[in-house]
């Protein structure tokens, strides 16, 4: 069994903050990439609900996750976050049962 996380975040941005997110979220991505244990991080947008945010991340384990957490990128972004969203941020951690 592997130890690499596999994380889907939503993220719903407040009436009319839709852009605002998204200018949040687009650099703090590449940033996130960068980070030691990041194996993919991705951003993608709902086509049919504007301001629905989810990213797709993989991680090398918890370790990983949980310096990515307290990284200086993620702490600077998690207050900005509160004044955007729309509730708070939804996480599911999943198992891969079958690779492409």
């Amino acid at each position: 069994m592997t130890t690499e996380l596999k994380i889907v975040a939503t993220l719903v941005a407040k009436p009319g903050l839709e852009e605002q997110l998204r200018k949040l979220l687009e650099p703090a991505v590449h940033q996130f990439r960068q980070e030691p244990g990041c194996q993919s991080y991705a951003l993608l947008e709902d086509r049919k609900q504007a301001g629905r945010f989810l990213t797709y991340e993989t991680w090398a384990d918890e370790s990983a996750l949980a310096q990515h957490m307290a990284s200086p990128a993620m702490k600077a972004l998690q207050p900005k976050l509160k004044d955007l969203l729309q509730g708070g941020i939804q996480q599911e951690f999943l198992s891969l049962l079958i690779d492409l």
